[in-house]
């Protein structure tokens, strides 16, 4: 049985939450605040938690500094989102971060893939070669420098004046670097560039 932990504290959004991925062969666990979430997850032994930016008392992102110990994947979902905060959500380890609101199957896709790859060996094939190594050398120069700035948290038009050109340039090298690393949103990006520097 997948168990999955929903933290918000929207009590109408929660609510959505457990009707809409509470079913199947799912048990879903509902919080209000963090500490309730934190207080639960050594023995409720979590397969994933799907976690709010903003909550009372400690943040998404606190929650998700203290989860690091715990080996579970963490969706964040916030109405208050910036590329920033999403960069930082995905640095702290977080597998993605989705927008308020969101459309119901984009979240339950992005579940079950997450649960899907969570359930694979993901060790490479050659170990000596790490795939994002490998995917970063299909990227040219610029399109690196546009991949690095948007990791650091920077907006288009950030990285557009550090760079020296157009915000609309910059809008085609970062379509460009998601086609060919293959990720479809900045927490993709991310999550590929953290593991490229490390």
């Amino acid at each position: 049985m997948t168990r999955i932990a929903i933290v918000d504290d929207d009590d109408g959004m929660r609510r959505a939450l457990v009707a809409l991925l509470g079913v199947g062969s799912c048990q879903i666990s509902a919080y209000a605040t963090g500490e309730a979430f934190l207080d639960a997850v050594p023995e409720k032994a979590f397969d994933l938690a799907v976690l709010d930016l903003r909550l009372p008392g400690l943040t998404g992102l606190k929650i998700l500094e203290r989860l690091k110990p715990f080996a579970f994947p963490v969706v964040m979902i916030s109405a208050n989102g910036d590329i920033r905060t999403a960069v930082d959500a995905i640095k702290l380890g977080a597998v993605d971060f989705i927008e308020k609101p969101f459309v119901p199957e984009e979240l339950e896709g992005l579940i079950e893939r997450v649960l899907r790859e969570r359930g694979r060996n993901t060790e490479p094939a050659c170990p000596d070669v790490e795939p994002e190594q490998t995917h970063f050398s299909v990227l040219t120069p610029r399109e690196k420098e546009v991949a690095f700035a948007l990791h650091e948290g920077l907006t288009n038009k950030e990285v557009a004046r550090r760079l020296g050109c157009s915000p609309r340039t910059i809008e085609v090298h970062r379509a460009r670097v998601f086609s060919k690393l293959g990720v479809s949103n900045i927490a993709g990006l991310v999550r590929m560039v953290s593991g490229f520097s490390h």
